[in-house]
Formats: structure tokens, C-alpha cells, sequence
């Protein structure tokens, strides 16, 4: 792992196809993802509520820069300042769907940042593969 980068992953007992469908259906987020509400405004641009309900919440605007089959990716944050480049990568594995859960920050408060809200941020991204997983484990 890069420092300026958090990463989760896990396996969801699923198939690949199943994954992706509801990784990519923003709309579908309210009804199964509790910390997190991804809205397609037009285009490629989006709305994003992070951490919902916790003191962290935050609100902020993305732009999605790949739905390449597997491979969901969207940036967002002011360039040279504090910037993120969020992956969410799913390849097939034998007992069903590994997700990789990654961003990248970059610009002069990254480090800064990161440093203070590390923690945090993980737990955001657990919670939110803890939330997928949950739609597949029945």
C-alpha cells in the first residue's frame, strides 16, 4: 500500500456479473448501503454523501472516469490541493467476486490528511464492502 492511498478488499460469494450490477446501480445504494449515497447527476458527474450519519458525514462532487466492465473509478477533490481517485476493482476468484476498495490522494494537504483521518476512512470503506457483502451472504 502507497502512503497517500487507503485500501480495502474482500470476498463476496457471488458471481463477478451479480457484483458489478449493484456496484454500478447508484440509485440501488440507499436501499442496502447505509454510509454511502452516490448520485449520478449527468453524465459522468456525480454527488456523493460519505459516511452518512456519523460526525464525518461529508458532501462532495466526483466525476466518474471509468464504468470498464470490473472497474468502476471516480476522482474528485481540488487538483494540487487535496485530491482523491477512488477504484473500485472486482476480478473473478474461485469462491466468487474479489472487490479492491482503493484511493489515491494527492496535493500538498494529502499527507496531512491522511494522517489524521486514516482510521476513519477505512472504517468508511469496511463498512461499505461489509454492506455489499451483506446483499450476498443469504
Amino acid at each position: 500500500m502507497q502512503e497517500n492511498e487507503v485500501r480495502t478488499e474482500l470476498v463476496v460469494p457471488a458471481p463477478i456479473d451479480d457484483v458489478w450490477r449493484v456496484l454500478v446501480d447508484f440509485a440501488g445504494y440507499a436501499q442496502w448501503n447505509p454510509v454511502m449515497e452516490y448520485t449520478q447527476v449527468d453524465g459522468m458527474h456525480t454527488k456523493v454523501k460519505a459516511a452518512k450519519g456519523t460526525p464525518f458525514e461529508r458532501d462532495f462532487d466526483g466525476e466518474i472516469t471509468s464504468m470498464d466492465p470490473y472497474l468502476l473509478a471516480s476522482q474528485g477533490g481540488e487538483q494540487g490541493t487535496f485530491f482523491g481517485r477512488h477504484r473500485w476493482e472486482l476480478s473473478e476468484v474461485e469462491s466468487g467476486t474479489r472487490l479492491v476498495n482503493v484511493e489515491e490522494f494527492t496535493g500538498t494537504m494529502a499527507a496531512d490528511v491522511l494522517a489524521q483521518t486514516r482510521e476513519v476512512l477505512v472504517a468508511e470503506f469496511d463498512a461499505f464492502n461489509q454492506a455489499l457483502l451483506r446483499l450476498f451472504a443469504d
